[in-house]
């Protein structure tokens, strides 16, 4: 205490400059409304700046979880989209059952690797079998389709891309339904051709190409591309179209992996027609 005293006295003149300064600030700010509001002012505005970096800087270091947040809630947004008002109605008798069926759910992945120069392109997504990633479910991109998956690690898993020799899906012609299959005949990654097209009618260059219902891969209606010329095949009926691929290659960065959920007894039953047919 007796040292509290003593700081008292060696500093009264400094302390009492300080009480005093303090009094006369209270007095300007309390009877003088300019000076009052101007301190406001300044107050809120330093208070706002620090509030604003803040913001922005925690907003940066969440755009992780902020971009992870809205692919998950796009990919439900498709599910919805795809399950397409579809009903299966049962009739027992005179009673009726129908229940919503969700066909399709979809799984976002980020690419990891992608070429699409080679005579066989292959994409690298990081989701695997622990996300529900399995062989021969098709990708896409928000743009239109990307590929097939054919091998899936744990945590990993790759795709064939639409620019591989070796793929192969079902398309149809918007606006007449008429259908093909849709194959990559290397060489430029932003086109495809559309085969086995039989009277495809008229047609313009920009019509629409998208996937057909009968595919295991895809939904129907997802976008291939558009059309840039066609003509038929020598010495044939049919028509091959090429077509401007929607999707760009040399950019993929986001994709979504369809799960069909469907697919094996659509094969079931198909297969089971064929042998039928044998027999």
């Amino acid at each position: 205490m007796r040292s509290f005293f003593l700081f008292i006295i060696r500093n009264y003149a400094i302390i009492l400059f300080l009480i005093l300064e303090l009094l006369s600030f209270w007095l300007i700010f309390n009877n003088n409304a300019y000076h009052k509001t101007f301190f406001l002012n300044s107050a809120n505005y330093l208070t706002g700046n620090v509030n604003e970096k803040y913001s922005s800087l925690t907003d940066y270091l969440n755009l992780g979880e902020i971009n992870d947040s809205l692919l998950a809630e796009n990919a439900g947004l498709r599910s919805q989209i795809h399950q397409s008002r579809q009903f299966d109605t049962v009739n027992v008798y005179q009673m009726q059952d129908s229940t919503g069926t969700v066909l399709y759910t979809y799984i976002p992945a980020e690419v990891i690797s992608n070429s699409f120069t080679e005579v066989n392109n292959y994409i690298t997504l990081n989701r695997g079998t622990k996300h529900g990633i399995k062989k021969d479910m098709g990708v896409i991109t928000s743009s239109g389709i990307c590929g097939k998956i054919i091998t899936a690690t744990e945590n990993y898993s790759v795709a064939m891309s639409v620019l591989h020799g070796n793929f192969f899906t079902r398309a149809a012609i918007k606006k007449t339904n008429v259908q093909g299959n849709i194959r990559w005949e290397i060489g430029d990654p932003t086109i495809v051709t559309m085969v086995d097209v039989s009277e495809p009618g008229e047609l313009q260059p920009g019509d629409t190409i998208i996937t057909t219902a009968n595919s295991l891969l895809f939904p129907r209606g997802i976008l291939i591309g558009t059309l840039q010329e066609y003509g038929r095949e020598e010495g044939s009926n049919f028509y091959t179209l090429k077509i401007k691929l929607a999707t760009q290659f040399s950019r993929l960065h986001t994709v979504y992996v369809v799960n069909y959920l469907r697919k094996e007894e659509q094969k079931s039953a198909e297969e089971a027609a064929i042998n039928n047919a044998g027999n």
